[in-house]
């Protein structure tokens, strides 16, 4: 009975795994909705050359993208990669290098960077790397944690510790996150045009994500595609009505120079 449960329950997440969501746990789909909102047109007129700039030991953002977009590539830089993320999609590749060392200029149209920064202690470096790597008219997409970020239980605060494998560097945040203030100006002292900033993870998504690191440290199975609903709702209602503030940042800017090709 319970093997069947288990089939029935891969059956039912490996879509939204592979082609919408790129998992069910609440923080990673709620960031990931933000990004495709912002990039999604961009990404719809094919052939472009993505970056996603600590994209996890799975690349599972990546991944997802790349399955959704075949006819652009996709590049994840992490310090650390699982197997698997080796083998995701024809059209991923995948770097285990530091951000520190990324040297490419104007190679691509796309960089994402997800809550990254706050575990590097050369901030205005690393967006330096990230500004130079793309192209005249190519985007730079960024999320970070707001310093001023509230659960609303303590019990909720941080992730459910990793049991399975040893605590390893970059794990580690070094600032407590970024203000949308800080961004926008991080993006103008590189000259990229500030085209949307505002803040993430509001009153409502903030709570749907509490409560989903509440229920995984109750170890409450199928915790993340039980709020799956309310995940989609709160964050369809965040892109319509912005909040006044929130638990993260997060701002779309655009290289001048005309249009990525």
């Amino acid at each position: 009975m319970i093997a069947a449960m288990d089939r029935f329950y891969r059956a039912l997440t490996t879509p939204l795994y592979d082609r919408w969501l790129g998992g069910v746990h609440a923080g990673l789909v709620i960031k990931g909705l933000y990004l495709q909102w912002m990039v999604a047109r961009f990404l719809r007129e094919g052939r472009r050359r993505v970056l996603d700039a600590g994209c996890g030991p799975e690349a599972q953002m990546a991944a997802l993208l790349a399955g959704r977009y075949p006819t652009s590539s996709f590049v994840g830089w992490d310090l650390h990669l699982a197997p698997q993320a080796h083998a995701r999609r024809p059209n991923l590749s995948v770097v285990e290098a530091d951000l520190k060392t990324l040297g490419e200029v104007e190679t691509y149209d796309l960089v994402y960077s997800i809550d990254v920064l706050e575990h590097m202690d050369d901030v205005e470096g690393a967006l330096d790397r990230l500004a130079r790597s793309l192209r005249p008219g190519g985007l730079l997409f960024i999320h970070v944690p707001d310093p001023e970020a509230r659960s609303w239980w303590t019990c909720a605060e941080g992730e459910v510790p990793n049991c399975f494998r040893p605590h390893r560097t970059g794990d580690d945040h070094v600032h407590e996150g970024f203000s949308v203030p800080q961004l926008v100006q991080a993006l103008r002292r590189r000259s990229l045009e500030v085209l949307d900033a505002r803040p993430t993870f509001g009153r409502v998504v903030g709570l749907i994500k509490d409560l989903f690191s509440l229920g995984e440290r109750r170890g409450i199975k199928g915790i993340g595609l039980m709020l799956l609903p309310a995940v989609l709702l709160g964050v369809a209602g965040e892109i319509v009505f912005p909040p006044k503030r929130g638990n993260g940042s997060m701002i779309l800017g655009r290289k001048s120079g005309g249009f990525a090709a």
